[in-house]
């Protein structure tokens, strides 16, 4: 296993305190928030499709889907969105 050493500020030191034996899984759950975050951005600005932002982000089409809607969004639902996301 590798190790990696960060600098952590005291606030969110005091944060982590209670979640310390956990430290691993805080890092996954933040790493994917994170990636699903980044590939919903993408599909805000237009570049990919909501499906390219799921793979992108290593999550199920529904995921992606229930993860935009939580965040506000609404996936478009035109004839062109439905035959790109078929092919």
């Amino acid at each position: 296993m590798e190790k990696m050493t960060i600098v952590i500020p005291e606030e969110l030191l005091k944060e982590l305190e209670p979640y310390r034996d956990n430290i691993s899984d805080l890092l996954r759950i933040g790493l994917r928030e994170m990636k699903m975050a980044q590939a919903l951005s993408l599909f805000k600005q237009g570049t990919i499709s909501l499906w390219k932002a799921a793979r992108l982000a290593g999550v199920s089409l529904r995921e992606m889907t229930q993860y935009a809607v939580a965040q506000g969004l609404r996936a478009p639902c035109d004839e062109e969105t439905i035959k790109e996301e078929l092919a």
